[in-house]
């Protein structure tokens, strides 16, 4: 199965996104498509030997929607032809009637159609000549409101292919509702003054007054999307086009980032950014990282020191040697986790598609019987009015905009805190979590050890161990790992150079130096009895030995320590003001594990924790009926990771598209736990708000507009109805800025 991702323009309402997605799945070759009708990306999957690209983009044309390719797609996978088909009609439009012209024509127009209509209704003598002339007025109203359908035609076009494609949108509502006008309006005046019938029922302003409302309306909510998807532009901003390169003569040359290659040295000139991962091999300054961590303080690196892409160098020039192409880069990874997450759908999204997906087509049946009834049992022109304010009134916009853009805002207020969603229907399962199960070492503890003391429990020097052990451990990430190395170093030790690395994982690693098998883990690899260590229980520690056999003889002992993160302390009593209650599991001893939770206040814990433990814990945890959340980053929790209903890790940025858990925070402070659990409380009743208005509007307005309380005296116009509409819509986005606040 093929891949792809595309834009799609001119997408207004779920119905439109629901419905591109439903004429693709009718295609045995499509086998997956997800469509966001915020961001306007469409997501599929389908099999290249039974249908094409260039298939897929005709067969949404037909629909009267616009594809694109997206901009990581290789573009030689669809003919240039094609790009400039779909992309050259949109430009030339948008250049010459943007969004703000068609609505300010719109605008005039309808103001200068309800002058001739409207006024005179109220003020006798108001209109001046020739308007004063029916003839003339009607023609000027006509012509008027034909410029406004102009302004307006991209409802038409797609209403009406939606229609005959049997997947109706708002825009069809739109279509049928003011072309029935239009054609009423048309036979009026055909009447008056061909066939000499007197009439006064013409309809061109509220063509007009609902064209303009809709305009109005969509172009606040276009605003507002555009605002949602400001996390994006944020990093793409980020992503500088060149890149000035250092070859071996000293020479300096500017290149495109995507020429860039890995060992390539790069000089970064202050306050630009970084265009690829890499190590700063020459000057030093300070960096902003904010886009990673959320950290608006700039980090000072110095040689040896990692930098990102996408990180701002706000001092001065320095130069740094590429570890990533730019399409492998840490922001390329981040770019693409955000926009995952920006292309999943929550449950309660996909509940207002199936609702939008039937929306429409009930919505013309009711308008249609409505219509009819009052026709046969009042009269034509009253039953032609409630057959078009129906069909006006009716909003799927309302129901398609309130989870994405909610969802949209949601992510975007996370990632600004270095928090980022891996899909969107995490925040639905985050506010429900009961339990928190952590790691210890890295997680609740500071991301480093400290080796407090090596002791040799054979005739080999404390130092050889070290140096063993450091060879064993070269190129691990572990925090242990990462202790010993550092300690040799300080030390001035070279590790010895080992082979045939073999992990045992929950348990320790082995390699080979001079022949022999060496290993390096944990007391449970070994069935010796180790009672000298009966007095430092409250110490990690771990055992060097060598094998012989399926025996090891033990050559030493190292004894590590860590600290507990400040943020621990003030995050786990938050956790239980919310009833949220929190566990330890963690591989190291009894003694050690017991130590960190009783400091932190935690009293369910479980010591010498393997991977498979892990997994089961929070598998017995879930049968409970707990919704779990699990807390870890390192290889011994991906299984625990993958079990929990949601899963946390605190990353390195480097390991960002590596990360098996559904949320990944680029910093080490406990406190955006409690910031995302409190975030996607916030969110969900966001979206709560937004459909219940959403449906209540449209529960309420529709039988309004039917005339069920027209025995009271209360009846909605065509054009009241339009700006009952648009008003909705406009409710619902505003609604969802409120997140805005949310701190």
């Amino acid at each position: 199965m093929a891949k792809a991702k595309f834009f799609i323009e001119g997408m207004t309402c779920s119905a439109c996104s629901s419905g591109i997605e439903r004429s693709l799945l009718r295609k045995d070759s499509i086998t997956e498509a997800k469509i966001n009708l915020i961001s306007k990306v469409a997501s599929i999957k389908y099999d290249k030997t039974k249908i094409s690209l260039n298939e897929i983009f005709a067969l949404i044309k037909k629909l009267g929607y616009t594809p694109t390719l997206h901009e990581n797609d290789d573009v030689r996978n669809t003919p240039i032809a094609t790009l400039l088909k779909t992309r050259q009609f949109g430009a030339l439009d948008k250049r010459l009637f943007p969004p703000k012209i068609r609505l300010s024509i719109s605008l005039i127009l309808t103001c200068f159609v309800l002058y001739l209509s409207m006024l005179p209704m109220m003020f006798s003598q108001i209109l001046i000549a020739p308007f004063d002339m029916p003839s003339i007025n009607l023609f000027s109203q006509l012509c008027a409101s034909l410029i406004v359908m102009h302004m307006g035609r991209n409802f038409y076009i797609k209403g009406f292919k939606g229609l005959f494609s049997k997947t109706p949108t708002m825009d069809t509502l739109i279509a049928i509702s003011t072309s029935a006008a239009l054609i009423y309006s048309l036979y009026s005046m055909w009447g008056y003054f061909i066939a000499g019938i007197p009439t006064h029922h013409f309809y061109f302003e509220s063509i007009c007054v609902i064209l303009c409302f809709v305009l109005l309306g969509k172009t606040i909510e276009h605003k507002a999307k555009n605002n949602a998807n400001e996390a994006i532009k944020a990093l793409l901003a980020r992503n500088e086009k060149q890149a000035l390169i250092i070859d071996s003569d000293n020479n300096q040359k500017s290149i495109p980032i995507d020429q860039i290659q890995v060992d390539d040295c790069i000089k970064i000139l202050p306050h630009s950014y970084i265009p690829v991962d890499g190590v700063l091999i020459s000057g030093e300054g300070g960096v902003d990282e904010s886009m990673l961590s959320g950290e608006v303080l700039p980090v000072f690196k110095k040689p040896n020191d990692k930098v990102f892409a996408g990180s701002l160098n706000t001092s001065q020039s320095f130069i740094i040697k590429a570890t990533t192409t730019s399409a492998h880069s840490t922001l390329s990874a981040i770019i693409a986790l955000i926009q995952e997450a920006t292309n999943s759908k929550t449950q309660i999204s996909r509940l207002a598609d199936r609702v939008s997906a039937i929306f429409v087509p009930s919505v013309i049946g009711i308008a249609l019987i409505a219509g009819i009834i009052w026709g046969i049992f009042k009269d034509f022109t009253f039953g032609f009015e409630i057959f078009i304010s129906v069909l006006v009134i009716s909003c799927p916009c309302a129901l398609g905009l309130a989870t994405p853009m909610a969802i949209m805002l949601g992510n975007t207020l996370a990632n600004k805190q270095g928090i980022f969603l891996k899909k969107s229907s995490i925040l639905e399962i985050t506010r429900n979590v009961t339990s928190i199960v952590f790691d210890k070492t890295g997680t609740l503890t500071k991301a480093e050890l400290h080796i407090q003391k090596i002791q040799s429990l054979s005739n080999v020097s404390e130092n050889e161990i070290l140096s063993l052990c450091a060879g064993i451990e070269q190129g691990s990430e572990h925090l242990i790992a990462k202790a010993i190395l550092k300690q040799a170093k300080d030390s001035h030790i070279e590790p010895k150079v080992c082979q045939n690395f073999k992990s045992l994982v929950g348990y320790g690693i082995q390699a080979t130096y001079n022949g022999e098998d060496y290993v390096v883990g944990s007391k449970e690899l070994f069935s010796q009895n180790l009672e000298v260590l009966q007095n430092n229980q409250a110490l990690l520690h771990i055992y060097v030995a060598k094998k012989r056999g399926d025996l090891y003889e033990i050559l030493g002992v190292i004894f590590l320590e860590d600290s507990i993160k400040d943020s621990a302390f003030s995050l786990i009593p938050k956790l239980k003001n919310n009833l949220i209650t929190p566990y330890i599991l963690s591989g190291d001893n009894q003694f050690n594990t017991a130590r960190i939770a009783q400091a932190l206040g935690i009293e369910q814990f479980r010591a010498n924790a393997k991977p498979k433990d892990k997994f089961h814990f929070i598998q017995d945890l879930k049968a409970k009926g707990n919704v779990v959340m699990m807390v870890g980053d390192g290889i011994n929790d991906v299984g625990a990771l993958e079990a929990s209903d949601a899963s946390l890790s605190f990353s390195n940025a480097s390991d960002v598209s590596e990360k098996t858990a559904d949320i990944v925070i680029f910093n080490h402070d406990l406190n955006r736990i409690d910031y995302i659990l409190r975030l996607s409380k916030a969110v969900v009743k966001n979206i709560k708000e937004n459909l219940f208005w959403a449906f209540c509007y449209n529960i309420i307005c529709i039988p309004l507009a039917c005339g069920a309380l027209y025995g009271f005296g209360i009846l909605l116009n065509p054009m009241v109805a339009a700006f009952a509409m648009s008003l909705s819509s406009v409710s619902v986005v505003l609604n969802a800025q409120r997140l805005r606040k949310f701190r």
